[in-house]
């Protein structure tokens, strides 16, 4: 089974998948090879997947923010021959819970964009009555506050992990 999940700066595919679980509005969902085609939006922003490696199962966490989640057995590209299961997923981004990424480096990237969204607010409160530079700071707020939440709650869903 296929397995692609993209952002607009990451991308990964898995041609090897066995098990992918998700969080969708209609309940949870375990998607195995010839599963009916569906579609949704993640709820819990948690995607599970499970790879066969080598005839060892690896499991990967991958938390993502608005992510739609796509399961088809036509493919995506009417040229290829192989319609096996493929299973899309895009968000807006995406952390992948493993080794590589450790507690104390995701602390850091939160508290740096904490302090960026205070300088940001600040830069807002003194910018007066320009409008031009006001809408610029505000965007940048938007953005950051977006992230700074997707951070916030990486860091929960790691630490319930590994705790």
């Amino acid at each position: 089974m296929l397995f692609l999940l993209s952002t607009p700066d990451y991308t990964t595919i898995q041609s090897n998948t066995t098990k992918i679980r998700v969080h969708l509005r209609t309940g949870v969902a375990e998607i195995f090879d010839q599963h009916q085609d569906l579609m949704g939006k993640v709820e819990n922003d948690i995607v599970e997947i499970e790879t066969n490696n080598e005839n060892r199962i690896e499991k990967s966490v991958f938390v993502v923010q608005d992510a739609v989640f796509i399961v088809s057995n036509q493919g995506l590209d009417v040229n290829v021959g192989n319609k096996g299961t493929g299973v899309y997923l895009y968000a807006k981004r995406v952390k992948e819970i493993n080794s590589a990424l450790s507690l104390d480096d995701l602390t850091k990237e939160y508290e740096q964009m904490l302090n960026l969204l205070e300088n940001e607010n600040q830069r807002l409160i003194e910018a007066g009555t320009n409008k031009a530079l006001i809408n610029s700071i505000q965007a940048k707020i938007l953005l950051s506050t977006e992230k700074t939440e997707f951070l916030k709650k990486t860091l929960g869903i790691m630490k319930k992990l590994k705790g």
